[in-house]
This record gives C-alpha cells, sequence and structure tokens, in this order.
C-alpha cells in the first residue's frame, strides 16, 4: 500500500489547494467526500492507511505541522471531530486496459449536513453550487511506485503530484503556452515540466458514475464555459507572487491560475 499511502495524501493536499472554497464559505457550501478503490487495490484487506493518509493531505494545507498529527489510531475521530464525512467504496472492476492495475477516485459532494442542504434547490446559484462538485473530481493511479494523477476535475491528464505546481484553466488555441512561458520566463520563474489536458471523455477513464458526473455538466455548463477549454499544469521552480499570477490572467492568457504544493 506504500505508493498508494503517498498517493492518497497529495490527492487530499491537491483537493484543498485547488477546489476548495475560501474558508469563509466553508460553512454554507461544505462537501463530504467519496473514495473509491479500483481494481487490485478493492481487494487490500484494509483501507485504514490509505483513510489516514487523504485526511492529512486535506488537513495539511490548512492546518500547522506542530497541530498536525494524524495515524491510523486517530484518523477516523479526527475526521469526525472536523466534521469531515469520507465514504469509502470498492470496485474490482479491471482497469489494467488503462494501463494499471489499480486507481483511486475521490469525488466530493454537498454535505447533507451543510446549510445549504436543508433548503429547496431551485435558484441559479444552488444549481451553479452543485454543478461546481460535480467537477470535482481527482482520480490517481501507481506506475513503478511513482503516483499520477489521471483526471483533475473536468480534464483528462497524466502528470506527477509534486514539487510547486502552477494550475491554469484556458482556452485551448494557439499561443496560449507561448504567453504563460514568456511571462514566467520574465519573472524568473524556470518551468521543469508541462502537462496540457483536454476536457476528458467519461467512458474513455471507464471509471463508475463519472458519466453521470459529465451528463451533469453537459446539461447545465456554468456560464461561459466552452467546450475547447484546457488545464495546463506547469511543474515549476521559482517564486509565482500574487502580482504574477494576475499578470497570467487576462482575454490574451489564462481564465484561471493557482498555485499547488505538494
Amino acid at each position: 500500500l506504500s505508493p498508494f499511502i503517498s498517493l492518497l495524501e497529495k490527492m487530499g493536499s491537491l483537493y484543498t489547494q485547488h477546489f476548495a472554497p475560501p474558508r469563509s464559505s466553508t460553512a454554507a457550501a461544505r462537501p463530504s467526500f467519496d473514495v473509491t478503490y479500483e481494481g487490485a487495490l478493492a481487494s487490500a484487506n484494509t483501507t485504514k492507511p490509505l483513510f489516514a493518509a487523504l485526511l492529512k493531505g486535506l488537513l495539511s494545507p490548512i492546518t500547522s505541522a506542530e497541530s498536525l498529527n494524524i495515524n491510523l489510531v486517530n484518523a477516523e475521530i479526527l475526521a469526525r471531530e472536523r466534521g469531515i464525512r469520507i465514504n469509502e467504496s470498492r470496485s474490482r472492476d479491471n482497469v489494467e486496459q488503462e494501463g494499471y492495475s489499480s486507481s483511486v477516485t475521490l469525488r466530493a459532494r454537498r454535505d447533507p449536513r451543510s446549510p445549504s442542504a436543508s433548503r429547496p434547490s431551485a435558484s441559479d446559484h444552488t444549481r451553479a453550487r452543485e454543478d461546481t462538485f460535480a467537477d470535482q473530481v481527482i482520480t490517481g493511479f501507481v506506475s513503478g511506485n511513482t503516483p499520477f494523477i489521471s483526471r483533475l476535475g473536468r480534464f483528462r491528464t497524466s502528470f506527477v503530484p509534486t514539487g510547486t505546481l502552477l494550475i491554469c484553466r484556458n482556452y485551448d488555441s494557439p499561443g496560449k503556452i507561448g504567453v504563460v512561458g514568456g511571462r514566467l520566463g520574465k519573472a524568473g520563474v524556470n518551468i521543469r515540466f508541462m502537462s496540457v489536458a483536454p476536457i476528458g471523455d467519461a467512458e474513455e477513464e471507464g471509471h463508475a458514475d463519472l458519466s453521470k458526473v459529465d451528463s451533469k455538466i453537459e446539461q447545465q455548463p456554468l456560464q461561459g464555459e466552452k467546450e475547447n477549454e484546457a488545464l495546463m499544469i506547469l511543474g515549476i521552480e521559482g517564486d509565482v507572487g500574487e502580482e504574477v499570477r494576475k499578470d497570467l490572467i487576462g482575454s490574451d492568457g489564462v481564465l484561471e491560475a493557482g498555485v499547488v504544493v505538494l
């Protein structure tokens, strides 16, 4: 389980840094999580180490190292105390056709205990928030004892979750990579690697229930969303401060840009 323990911790940290709402809005839009272990991993005798690693990853970006002591014994208690609900399930479907024997999918959904869950969900604002949760999917696998992320939100990708990452959402049109690379170069930021992620096809991914997620997104697209969006994931060396990040966003650049440290 050792490489999957690393994968689950990375996935949890990636979720909190890339998807989690500002603390001020957490109470109104608190998610719970579904974790699905697929393939050979579904036959593991215990998933307690994976549960503890995921919880540690979810909390590490927002908790000081001094107060973070999560282990196999206290993980479930800490999750309950902090109001974090993680539902685990197993799927023995064969994923070897994807090039690996096991994968893990983390999916956020609106917590039924959150204040907004008890109110009717007819408003456009509420539907948009539910669509946002539908987008919050991360899938990962292990190859050669190295963790990889194969799905991030609506996007199909393949990158190693390590170091400092700059994640940009942009329209998939000529010149975007050059704009981002040029502005990072002027700021003294070096690019170690880059992965371009198109919008994924749930059937290609082969994971349970993803077709429901994607069909919902297609039926109720977020305002301004276009089919030719893509993610640009860059492994970087150097400081991308707020001024540099904002300089990347614009009509000739990207729609969103965020820094994740793993």
